[in-house]
């Protein structure tokens, strides 16, 4: 009945976003509709056990995927006014609850216990709704903390409200598989910093490249090289900002890496070999065959699996215009965050 409810209700939202594409210009795919049935597998029965609960975490998928990508107050009160719509017409009893502001959601509960302590199983992920400012602010104070104690530079952030929503957006991207940020504001709004900590809360590492002078294609393609012996053997975030663009070809490693996982042609004959040997174990006791193209596939799925990309980018001219246009991996692969 819960997945009839579902698909009721997304059938409608669907039938108001093809409107609302037409009518608005906007660019959605069914990319979009998959990243939030994604966040509602998410839930748990020990933690979802109301219809309220559930219609506020479809509530939630919906405002993270669609409404954190509009731009104007008047695209967003039209989203608003749909959905309050769709769940008064259909859940007038839940209504109200389901409405509640803020929706503080994630699996980051347990995050200062897990931070500080080596038995991971006793701090277990579990995706829910938060609800107050206050708790979520608790939390992420004492992530910064332990961050503070782990790093030579100490980051020293004012987290206020909205600080807070954008915290949990982030952190809510990078925890699902494959997911990769578009966050968009201007310089120093915070989107370096608070990448930075919801990476630490998820015990992902991250990765930057560091300009120097000369800095070119090789020098890019060296870091990647550094970024991916990494993620053979964990998850990372990787922190990429419209400064790092020394040059446009940049950002096609980029879109391939959003794609398809992989820069073409970035290893060499001898590297490739040595890569597809330090997985040939896992391949073996995966029951598959260890062909040359076995072995790689295997690798590039588990680097792709383990790559969170979060791309800082200001809206500032009309560069980023253009490099959504010309890269259009970069929206299509990614969730906005404005």
């Amino acid at each position: 009945m819960t997945y009839l409810l579902l698909l009721a209700l997304h059938l409608k939202f669907l039938s108001f976003i093809y409107w609302f594409i037409y009518s608005h210009h906007c660019r959605f795919n069914l990319r979009d509709l998959s990243r939030v049935y994604e966040g509602l597998c998410n839930a748990t029965t020990d933690v979802f056990s109301t219809p309220t609960q559930f219609l506020r975490l479809w509530r939630n998928e919906c405002d993270r995927v669609f409404y954190d990508r509009l731009t104007t107050a008047e695209d967003q009160q039209v989203y608003n006014t749909q959905i309050e719509s769709i769940i008064r017409t259909n859940f007038k009893e839940y209504h109200s609850d389901v409405m509640k502001n803020p929706l503080l959601f994630g699996d980051f509960k347990l995050a200062p216990g897990r931070l500080t302590s080596d038995g991971m199983s006793e701090y277990p992920r579990l995706y829910q709704d938060l609800r107050k400012y206050s708790d979520v602010h608790e939390i992420f104070t004492a992530v910064m903390e332990h961050y503070n104690g782990n790093d030579s530079r100490h980051m020293t952030l004012v987290l206020f409200e909205q600080a807070l929503e954008h915290l949990c957006r982030i952190h809510r991207i990078i925890r699902n598989p494959r997911g990769n940020a578009l966050l968009v504001g201007v310089g120093g709004s915070g989107k370096q910093s608070l990448t930075k900590l919801a990476a630490h809360c998820s015990g992902y590492k991250l990765f930057q490249i560091s300009l120097s002078r000369g800095y070119g294609e090789d020098q890019f393609k060296n870091d990647l090289k550094e970024l991916y012996k990494m993620l053979g053997q964990s998850e990372v975030v990787f922190l990429f900002t419209d400064a790092h663009v020394v040059e446009e070809g940049f950002l096609e490693f980029i879109n391939n890496m959003l794609t398809t996982g992989m820069v073409p042609a970035l290893y060499e004959p001898d590297e490739k070999d040595m890569l597809c040997n330090s997985v040939r174990a896992d391949v073996k006791a995966a029951g598959l065959s260890e062909t040359p193209d076995s072995l790689w596939n295997y690798y590039i799925d588990r680097c792709r699996n383990n790559l969170h990309i979060v791309l800082a980018m200001s809206p500032s001219g009309s560069k980023l215009r253009l490099r959504c246009r010309n890269f259009p991996g970069l929206i299509s692969a990614t969730v906005i965050d404005w």
